[in-house]
């Protein structure tokens, strides 16, 4: 099908009804992105106790603050992509795309790489307590090691709604988010693997999620079939992707900030 059917030119039609359309879905997916952590705390408090709980709650703002810089940095990247969706600049749009493609995977190895050999350091310096401290550290290890995963989905999420298509996004989220559920008590009761298996079905459930939406943009994105030189890194391309996206990636880490001492203050409490 045509390219069209799933894309909206959000400069055609009524303004107030395109904005509805479009600002639902894009609510709705940015509360489903928060509920892998929460549906991970429930289901891990009432199948393995407060304890494993507790572990799972230490690492919460920890993982909003580095997660949510990759959801930032991925909304910074699409936003070259739908200024030239807007302009009908298609080939300056696939451009954008691709290295933004390229700009990811970089950030992704490099932030992988960092925040596991840190993060342990992390949870230390947050005082959290020794009798937990081991499993909030099995646990943050596993959704630190799927950054690529966070990157994969964010980016190909944010290229869809530049696009003009929120709805299909939220829609494998909500598959992902209830998947998530199912592969939380399968890790946890049929494997027995505790946190790290509530950690583990997370990130498969996103990794699904990346891959519902790369399958769909590959099956039904016309406007997004790469030709020749697509693919080529561009130097001015790539500054204006991280004119985006870093800043944007900050602005979402400042706002997990003034968790980080709550989170300490209670980790030291307890």
């Amino acid at each position: 099908m045509a390219a069209k059917s799933v894309t909206q030119d959000m400069t055609q039609g009524k303004p107030v009804s395109l904005l509805l359309k479009f600002f639902f879905p894009l609510l709705f997916g940015m509360l489903f992105q928060q509920f892998y952590n929460v549906v991970d705390m429930a289901i891990v408090g009432k199948t393995l106790g407060s304890e494993n709980l507790a572990a799972v709650g230490a690492t919460g703002s920890v993982n909003f603050l580095i997660l949510g810089f990759c959801m930032g940095v991925c909304n910074g990247f699409a936003i070259p992509v739908a200024q030239k969706f807007g302009a009908k600049d298609y080939k300056g749009m696939r451009r954008f795309v691709t290295n933004s493609v390229w700009l990811s995977v970089v950030f992704a190895v490099v932030m992988t790489v960092a925040v596991c050999l840190l993060c342990r350091d992390i949870m230390v310096w947050m005082r959290t307590p020794a009798d937990i401290i081991d499993r909030a550290y099995s646990y943050i290890l596993v959704i630190f090691l799927g950054i690529p995963v966070t990157y994969l989905y964010n980016l190909l999420s944010g290229i869809m709604r530049a696009m003009g298509d929120s709805k299909n996004p939220l829609i494998f989220l909500v598959i992902s988010s209830v998947l998530n559920i199912a592969f939380d008590f399968i890790a946890i009761l049929v494997f027995h693997l505790g946190v790290t298996g509530a950690a583990l079905a997370t990130v498969l459930s996103q990794l699904i999620s990346g891959l519902c939406c790369l399958w769909f943009m590959k099956k039904r994105y016309e406007l997004l079939k790469m030709e020749p030189g697509d693919w080529k890194l561009r130097g001015s391309l790539i500054g204006r992707l991280c004119g985006m996206g870093i800043p944007m990636g900050l602005q979402y880490s400042i706002c997990s900030t003034h968790l980080l001492p709550s989170a300490v203050s209670a980790c030291r409490q307890q």
